[in-house]
């Protein structure tokens, strides 16, 4: 079946830590798959490690993605989601109880490497050499973090214009017709169709460079600098964020009043609240 089939994919990049997916799953076979949802512009493949008690299929469950080194020269999230995919294998072979429920319970999709161009630029030139804006990018100079439709816009125009709200109350909106004449990388497209192919009920994406967690509307309505945007599920969005960045040791610790913009909360860790530092349309985390 596929999931076998998965297993003798060509791992095409040169520093080869892909391996390490390949090898995860064949310590786990059962509760792992290994697929492609594309190819970058260079034609390398865009692999997910998926973890569940029955991989390759959808279940009565939620279905949660971790997506990381969307900017190719930030290879932390990336080590992270690798590392993850070892670490749940091997726990649920000892028999941890969390991770055990976590396989069982949840169907969970690890992509490490949106970016891979971007980042085999970054690892030719090495470190020492390399720009912060080298491998940032895809290959086609495209930030893939500015990328994905502005439905945000689309959201509030309708809003406005239409008097019956009963109709808006999903807020669901298709992409717009002229997106799909902008410039939209491959990878981008890759993953709204993966988006749209697979229900997730949750998902992050992975950045490295400083300490900051965002979350919906990650833009601002009117364009000021620092307008709240709530979402319906403001509260369950921040108890989320603060919950992720209080198990940060160094964000407990961090001086957050040198960052005026930042938000200290109960717990002394560091967040941004929706739309507080920049307007973004087109960013992943508006949708």
């Amino acid at each position: 079946g596929l999931r076998n089939k998965s297993v003798l994919l060509d791992i095409n990049t040169v520093h080869n830590n892909y391996s390490l997916m390949k090898s995860v799953h064949d310590e786990c076979p059962n509760i792992t798959r290994i697929y492609s949802i594309g190819k970058s512009y260079k034609d390398l493949k865009l692999y997910v490690m998926e973890i569940s008690d029955n991989p390759g299929k959808h279940e009565l469950e939620p279905e949660f993605r971790y997506v990381a080194g969307m900017h190719g020269n930030e290879v932390l999230g990336r080590e992270l989601l690798l590392n993850l995919m070892q670490y749940m294998c091997r726990e649920y072979k000892r028999g941890n109880q969390r991770i055990v429920h976590l396989v069982k319970e949840t169907r969970i999709h690890l992509l490490p490497s949106m970016n891979p161009d971007g980042y085999e630029m970054a690892f030719k030139k090495g470190s020492e050499l390399v720009g912060w804006a080298l491998g940032r990018y895809s290959y086609e100079g495209i930030d893939m973090n500015h990328n994905f439709a502005d439905l945000n816009s689309v959201m509030w125009t309708a809003i406005e214009l239409e008097t019956d709200q009963s109709k808006l109350i999903n807020h669901y909106f298709p992409i717009p017709e002229q997106y799909t004449s902008e410039e939209v990388a491959p990878e981008t497209r890759a993953v709204i169709n993966w988006m749209q192919n697979i229900p997730f009920a949750l998902g992050a994406n992975l950045h490295g460079g400083e300490l900051v967690v965002t979350y919906p509307y990650d833009m601002t309505r009117d364009w000021a600098p620092r307008e709240h945007t709530p979402t319906p599920d403001e509260s369950f969005f921040r108890w989320l964020a603060a919950a992720y960045a209080s198990t940060n040791q160094v964000s407990l610790t961090f001086p957050c009043s040198n960052f005026p913009l930042w938000e200290v909360t109960e717990e002394s860790c560091c967040l941004i609240k929706p739309g507080d530092v920049q307007p973004r349309p087109k960013a992943i985390n508006s949708e």
